[in-house]
């Protein structure tokens, strides 16, 4: 079982605390308790993939050294990820930001154990050090020196994934015209409300009827322009600990 999961086993209160947004989860996705237990679980015992994930993060501090490396999605929201891919169980999904590949790899850990589906991730290393200084906003140094995109993805998962460097402005347009359809898209690069916007019109004509919409740091500091398109699209969404932002297109929705 990995340290993360034997953390919160040990603090209780702090699963208390996200029972709400969990509950918002489980109807914003159509999901069961049942099953996002099950699919939380399974995961949890993936002592492979988590071995790997916390020896590579042990060696890039370790011959990095700098404080500014990280900006990973917390586990708990990765965790959801997770389960919403088992459970949607997806053919395509496309991300936009990429770095580390933290979200990459719990993605792609929900297509192996689903035995189905393909990601197709965007990124643009370096992007957030000459955009974010110039907004006044701190940025992380998500890909040491010397290292690759998507450095924490475990090697057997990567016959699932295709990567493309790029700015997405120009790659999601081209990769969306490629594809024709779209089950679950994840924006987590640039974080401006133009951005963000473009991203998502640009994917919204291509999502399938079962279609999942994620979005990462969705609150004040970053930016707000996910629930904005939500609400003008009048999509039902959720946003997971004020940062994980969730829209189902589905017509099944059930909201309380």
């Amino acid at each position: 079982m990995n340290k993360e999961v034997l953390k919160l086993m040990l603090k209780p209160h702090k699963i208390v605390k996200h029972r709400k947004d969990i509950m918002d989860v489980i109807n914003i996705v159509n999901i069961s308790t049942f099953d996002l237990v099950k699919y939380s679980l399974e995961l949890s015992m993936n002592n492979r993939f988590f071995n790997y994930i916390n020896d590579i993060q042990e060696t890039a501090i370790k011959s990095f050294q700098d404080p500014r490396l990280g900006g990973n999605i917390d586990f708990i929201s990765c965790t959801i990820i997770y389960s919403i891919v088992r459970h949607i169980k997806p053919e395509i999904i496309v991300e936009t930001g990429v770095g580390p590949g933290g979200s990459s790899a719990f993605i792609l850990q929900a297509l192996n154990d689903n035995k189905r589906g393909f990601l197709y991730s965007i990124d643009l290393p370096g992007n957030d050090a000459v955009v974010y200084p110039k907004l006044g906003k701190h940025f992380n140094i998500h890909v040491p020196e010397g290292w690759e995109v998507g450095w924490l993805i475990p090697p057997w998962l990567k016959e699932r994934h295709r990567l493309i460097i790029g700015d997405s402005r120009e790659e999601l347009p081209k990769l969306m015209n490629e594809l024709h359809t779209v089950d679950i898209f994840l924006h987590d690069s640039l974080h401006t409300d133009e951005h963000v916007l473009m991203e998502f019109n640009t994917v919204f004509p291509y999502t399938s009827r079962k279609g999942i919409l994620l979005c990462d740091d969705v609150n004040e500091y970053w930016s707000l322009a996910f629930m904005k398109f939500c609400e003008t699209k009048q999509i039902p969404y959720v946003v997971f600990n004020n940062r994980l932002g969730m829209a189902n297109l589905s017509e099944d929705v059930r909201l309380v």
